[in-house]
């Protein structure tokens, strides 16, 4: 009895241990890695700074929420939506965090590192407005396992690549078949991560309904169009896009999730051009 006593006490030393060791991780440990930037708690705001809050929300969360960030141990910073921007981001004195020329959001972030539990980073921006000083608490998840993780994943991302020559009708279909499985993937992770979506994150042509998709008009200077060699192949694969929704064969009864639908009916058509 005595033994399996001091056994359990052993282990909740070690246990005990493990823990200090992971909080007393420094910024940079802590950072370093994938994440999906949640949503900035507002928390900290008085009654007036509410209120100034209410005029800017929207364009605030657009150009920050939802967006999957990457910090490199080489002290490089990168969103995904922006993958040839690469910025700069660094800890201070184990307090700050900062980041610089990251692109849209990013272009000069500094935040003070409030906790890391759970997967889940806190950083507390300040932010000048209308004279004021308003305080958000932005949360970012961790993503290094499971369907999520392969949103990182450069072989997932080649689409983003604009081609440097003309390319073959099925080099065209692989393309959008990738954008269709990658933002299938993306809305898995809205669907179990988050409470909301912001269809402006999504590249596709697509208008999102309720149990439905349907595609916007094509335009030649849209996400969609640029990543193509020329308008005439952005044409092509917004073609093959039509196809897709008229031929795709998706049940999602049963569904209760808007974003877990979305994601069926993009693996959905994915296949119709696979």
């Amino acid at each position: 009895c005595g033994m399996r006593h001091s056994f359990f006490v052993f282990i909740l030393l070690l246990a005990s241990c493990k823990h200090n060791v992971k909080k007393e991780m420094s910024i940079y440990e802590n950072a370093t890695g994938n994440w999906f930037v949640l949503y900035p708690d507002d928390k900290l705001l008085t009654p007036a700074q509410d209120k100034i809050y209410a005029t800017v929300q929207d364009s605030l969360t657009e150009l920050k929420c939802l967006k999957l960030i990457s910090f490199s141990k080489e002290g490089v910073f990168n969103q995904l939506d922006s993958i040839s921007i690469k910025g700069k981001w660094g800890a201070k004195e184990n307090e700050s965090l900062f980041i610089s020329n990251g692109g849209i959001g990013f272009n000069d972030f500094r935040a003070t590192f409030s906790s890391y539990e759970n997967d889940v980073l806190r950083l507390t921006e300040t932010v000048k407005i209308k004279g004021e000083k308003l305080k958000f608490i932005w949360h970012l998840l961790r993503i290094d396992k499971g369907e999520a993780n392969g949103l990182f994943d450069a072989g997932n991302n080649k689409w983003r690549q604009k081609p440097i020559a003309p390319q073959k009708e099925e080099e065209i279909k692989a393309r959008v078949s990738q954008m269709l499985n990658y933002y299938a993937m993306y809305f898995n992770l809205i669907a179990e991560k988050s409470s909301y979506f912001m269809p402006v994150r999504v590249m596709l042509p697509i208008n999102l309904y309720q149990h439905a998709i349907g595609l916007k008009d094509f335009a030649k200077d849209s996400k969609f169009s640029t990543l193509f060699y020329n308008e005439e192949q952005a044409m092509q694969a917004y073609k093959m896009l039509e196809k897709a929704i008229d031929e795709m064969k998706y049940d999602g009864a049963g569904t209760k999730n808007y974003t877990k639908e979305y994601a069926g009916m993009l693996k959905a058509m994915a296949k119709v051009l696979q």
